[in-house]
């Protein structure tokens, strides 16, 4: 009667019982580190787990932040989050923490200024500069400032506003003098990646009126539903798409955006960067307080080691 008990209150929490995939999956095959969030009662094993090398429960789930952007900085992972605990508030205060991926403790946090509502995107840029995207508008922050004062007031450098069909709700950097940015839809028709300079930045109606795609010097369709998105060591482009039922992480030319390779990933896959051994870092919104009854939960920052990686069957 006790086990039954367990088992229903999990049907409750986690949803249907087309979870029973994730129920099977309750202990990974490798360990989480740092705190994990008192709500969650199953982790589910994702797609590719042999890749993964590293993983760590997401900061802030317990009160209520949705995992979204995450950047590589000075050894450190950063992930972005907006806080919201119902399925009909998409948005709300943006937080953004770091951990320390060997010992998966969190190092820091820092509030968003009211404006970002989402923050789908981060880019580390160098010299301590961190680019955040939220869905219409870049923000330029001191790095180390903003997490010493735990908010941006001071460590705001520029701000950059997006028009016409740009928006960021996914953001990499090339490594050289351009960002990348992702529009996010259902409809491929309406999904586009864009290459805006770095310099849009220093423009002077930037915080105004901003720019358009007018100001991309390179533009091609990427797939639906794509939430992250990262160059790796050489040059390769590499995004997520995922739902409540899917996820997917592929290899993209980075000048036509033709799919390269495609691999299975857990649902809710959000945004991706690589480290210096060419770990790329992931992080999943599936087991927040806002998706908790969603099919699987996996509020984890992870890391995986790409050539591990199984491709998806065609």
């Amino acid at each position: 009667m006790r086990l039954f008990k367990l088992f229903s209150l999990c049907i409750v929490l986690m949803g249907t019982l087309s979870a029973s995939a994730a129920f099977a999956a309750a202990d990974p095959p490798f360990p989480i580190l740092g705190e994990k969030p008192k709500h969650v009662i199953i982790t589910s094993t994702p797609p590719n787990d042999q890749a993964v090398s590293k993983a760590v429960w997401m900061p802030g789930i317990n009160d209520g932040y949705v995992p979204q952007g995450l950047t590589v900085a000075e050894g450190s992972v950063l992930i972005a989050g907006y806080q919201s605990t119902s399925t009909a508030v998409d948005g709300g205060p943006c937080r953004i923490f770091r951990i320390d991926p060997a010992s998966g403790k969190t190092t820091g946090w820092f509030d968003m200024p009211a404006s970002c509502k989402h923050a789908g995107g981060m880019a580390y840029v160098g010299k301590g500069i961190l680019v955040v995207g939220d869905t219409r508008r870049l923000y330029k922050i001191h790095m180390e400032k903003a997490f010493a004062d735990r908010n941006t007031q001071k460590a705001m450098q520029a701000e950059l506003m997006l028009a016409g069909k740009l928006k960021a709700s996914s953001l990499a950097y090339d490594g050289d003098k351009n960002l990348f940015l992702c529009s996010y839809s259902k409809k491929a028709e309406d999904s586009h990646g864009w290459y805006i300079p770095l310099s849009a930045f220093n423009l002077p109606n930037a915080s105004t009126v901003g720019v358009t795609e007018a100001a991309a010097v390179l533009t091609f369709p990427v797939p639906a539903i794509s939430q992250g998105a990262a160059f790796d060591v050489k040059g390769n482009l590499w995004m997520t798409q995922s739902g409540s039922r899917s996820g997917a992480l592929t290899r993209l030319d980075p000048k036509t955006g033709a799919v390269r390779a495609k691999y299975d990933m857990i649902i809710g896959i959000e945004d991706i960067s690589f480290d210096k051994n060419g770990h790329v870092w992931a992080v999943s919104e599936a087991g927040s307080i806002r998706w908790s009854r969603w099919t699987a939960t996996f509020p984890v920052v992870f890391a995986m080691d790409v050539k591990k990686l199984v491709p998806a069957a065609q």
